[in-house]
């Protein structure tokens, strides 16, 4: 069932990291040339904010659906719906080609990808939790949350590698390459999910018909605090992946003008040690508890970006991957673990996969696609210097801090059951 569920997390942030990358170092050329610089930067990094855009309603759709009809069809007709977008990506001509249609396409592939991802992680907590004894809780939700740096990473690596191409061969061809890869992965990943199981949780909660109702909007009705400090939380955790998966990447090669190999293989190794970061801290959340980790990470988010950027700015190389494996392994590792288990043991089985997904999906289009976008205009207004991009990750840090302080700790909480009560579900959202 694990290894099911992270396959498809690990082609998600593949195909998302993908797109990320490329969106900082191939696209303004290749598909708005006429824009300049800053303006086709700005372009590209906006494709990558409408993929995010429509994450929340691909993840509601999907979402609604894995509560009523099972998580399984659901996670498979996800992972099919990226694949496809990612590699047809991989084959789109460019601007010099076919002229104004590459940049419509391109968009087009991208709302479909992000709708796609949408319901993806989400749908990945809930069944690894739905799985999960309570005292592991934590750490099985982390492995998903480790799941995306293992596609991150590769797909850094894949593009660290082919950077190394002459120039004019990888602009050409050689960026394509990942994205046709897709394919083949996501054809693996596919397959094992076609082994697992439907959940118990889910399937006693059909059976006493409670999985056939509208689970987002009783999600809304019925856990509101949940919802609402769920929002905030993750306006905290997904803008700090990718200002520093894009916004720094883009900051580091185009603003101060490092190498860009030396700024994909600091990428690439702060993307590495995540992973055992990650599972380390989902360990530690499933002794001390939920609330004492995630805390600890907003309170570094807060404290973090000045400092980070100081690094940043000395243009070494090594201080860049110190600042970007303080920034990555802090801000996801002590959050990606014990956030999906908290809003697991929050939401009732009968909506916790529309709960979670729209716990995060929102953000991550609203506050986490913007960034790169957001983050961009906040260096040109400042002359070039990022000082605005750290109090902006400060202010998003505090706010999740202050939301996990509003959250009941659910340290050995059972699984809310399917025949829990409407009023049940309130008090167990609102309880101390």
């Amino acid at each position: 069932m694990i290894v099911a569920s992270v396959a498809g997390t690990v082609i998600e942030w593949y195909d998302f990291t993908l797109y990320g990358l490329a969106a900082a170092l191939v696209f303004a050329p290749a598909y708005f040339p006429g824009a300049g610089s800053v303006g086709g930067t700005l372009a590209a990094l906006g494709t990558f904010a409408v993929g995010l855009g429509a994450r929340p309603l691909g993840g509601l759709v999907f979402a609604h659906f894995g509560d009523r009809v099972g998580r399984k069809p659901m996670l498979l007709l996800t992972l099919l719906t990226m694949g496809a977008s990612t590699t047809l990506i991989g084959l789109l001509p460019s601007a010099a080609v076919i002229g104004a249609w590459a940049p419509a396409l391109l968009v087009l592939l991208r709302l479909v990808q992000g709708a796609g991802a949408g319901a993806e992680f989400a749908g990945a907590i809930t069944m690894v939790t739905e799985s999960a004894s309570s005292d592991r809780r934590a750490l099985s939700s982390s492995y998903p949350g480790a799941a995306i740096y293992v596609g991150t990473g590769g797909a850094t690596i894949l593009f660290a590698l082919l950077s190394g191409l002459d120039h004019d061969d990888f602009m050409a061809w050689g960026w394509r390459l990942p994205f046709l890869a897709s394919a083949l992965v996501v054809a693996v990943a596919a397959y094992m999910r076609l082994q697992v199981a439907e959940t118990d949780a889910f399937q006693e909660a059909e059976q006493e018909e409670t999985a056939r109702r509208a689970p987002v909007v009783e999600a809304l009705r019925t856990h509101r605090r949940a919802v609402l400090c769920g929002l905030g939380l993750f306006s905290f955790i997904i803008p700090w992946a990718y200002a520093m998966q894009v916004y720094v990447l883009s900051y580091v090669t185009g603003t101060l003008g490092v190498d860009e190999d030396s700024a994909l293989v600091a990428l690439m190794v702060a993307e590495l040690l995540a992973i055992p970061s990650i599972i380390g801290f989902g360990r530690l959340a499933d002794r001390i508890g939920r609330k004492p980790v995630l805390l600890f990470g907003a309170v570094c988010g807060f404290l973090l970006p000045v400092p980070m950027f100081w690094l940043i700015d000395s243009r070494s190389p090594w201080l860049i991957g110190v600042a970007m494996t303080l920034g990555i392994c802090i801000s996801q590792g002590a959050t990606s673990g014990p956030s999906g288990a908290l809003l697991a043991e929050i939401f009732s089985t009968r909506v916790r996969w529309s709960g979670i997904a729209v716990s995060r999906e929102i953000p991550a289009a609203v506050v986490g696609g913007t960034i790169p976008l957001v983050a961009t205009a906040l260096e040109a207004w400042s002359s070039g210097r990022p000082w605005f991009v750290a109090l902006y990750l400060m202010a998003l840090s505090l706010l999740g801090g202050v939301c996990v302080l509003m959250l009941p700790e659910t340290l050995k909480r059972p699984l809310g059951q399917a025949g829990e009560t409407e009023s049940l579900a309130v008090s167990d959202a609102l309880a101390p």
